[in-house]
Order: C-alpha cells, then structure tokens, then sequence
C-alpha cells in the first residue's frame, strides 16, 4: 500500500472508532465517554500526519519528513500551551 492509502486508512479507522463512541456515549448518556469520541475525532488529522512522517522516513524524503515533523511539533506544543494554561 503506498502513503496515500495508509493516511486514508488511518483518517477511516479515527472517524469510525470516534462516530462510534460518540453514539454509545449519547446512548448510555455517559459524558467521558463522549468526549473520548470526540477527541479521537480530533486527533485523526495528527494520526495521519504521523504516518505521513513514517511513511516519508521510510522513502528517505528527508525535506518533507521533516515538514511533517515540525507540523507534529506545532499540534504537540500548541495542547501542551493549552492544557498548561487551563491547570493555572
């Protein structure tokens, strides 16, 4: 499979798992699990940029690796900024 169909899998299997829990904490009225779901919603984009950023290591695409690092970098550093400013 080549780096296109691994991110389309990965964004897949993130949206499923997330709809699904979504719909089971709206069932059962369970908040934790709600949120659960929608933070996976959330993250997906951030799984597909990981696998970009193996996919383009392991074709030694050093340029565009290291774009997607520093993407990765940002997401990271931004919720770190953020969940530091909400513990405050």
């Amino acid at each position: 499979m080549n780096m296109n169909g691994y991110i389309a899998w990965t964004l897949r299997i993130g949206i499923a798992i997330g709809l699904v829990l979504i719909v089971i904490g709206e069932l059962l009225t369970n908040e934790q699990i709600l949120y659960y779901g929608l933070l996976i919603l959330i993250c997906s984009p951030l799984f597909a940029v990981i696998v970009a950023f193996l996919c383009l290591l392991k074709e030694k695409d050093w340029f565009w690796a290291s774009i997607a690092a520093t993407v990765v970098a940002i997401v990271v550093s931004g919720a770190v900024i953020a969940m530091l400013r909400i513990l405050e």
